[in-house]
């Protein structure tokens, strides 16, 4: 299960990463040149389209961060979790 919480570690760190040559270098290391990353309002395609997605979604939502906020569901070649997304420094209760 650490292979696949540190993919998903990426993961979340490509959406949050601003510099476009950093957030490229997540993408390359989380996705294959292949791979998808679909959204029920978005769909990336390959690095260029997940990296569009992620830029539209970071022009869209400025100062804001994504966190994952549940435990992994990982299987066969499924991973499931949850997340938020958070105005930058904003601090959850306990619980929350």
């Amino acid at each position: 299960m650490d292979h696949v919480q540190q993919i998903v570690d990426r993961y979340i760190a490509a959406w949050n990463e601003t510099d476009p040559a950093r957030r490229r270098e997540l993408i390359a290391r989380t996705w294959t040149e292949e791979g998808t990353d679909l959204d029920p309002l978005l769909a990336g395609n390959g690095h260029d389209g997940i990296d569009a997605m992620i830029e539209a979604v970071q022009s869209q939502f400025p100062g804001y961060r994504f966190r994952r906020t549940g435990n992994l569901d990982a299987h066969h070649d499924r991973v499931r979790f949850t997340w938020e997304l958070l105005p930058e420094g904003w601090i959850p209760l306990a619980g929350g």
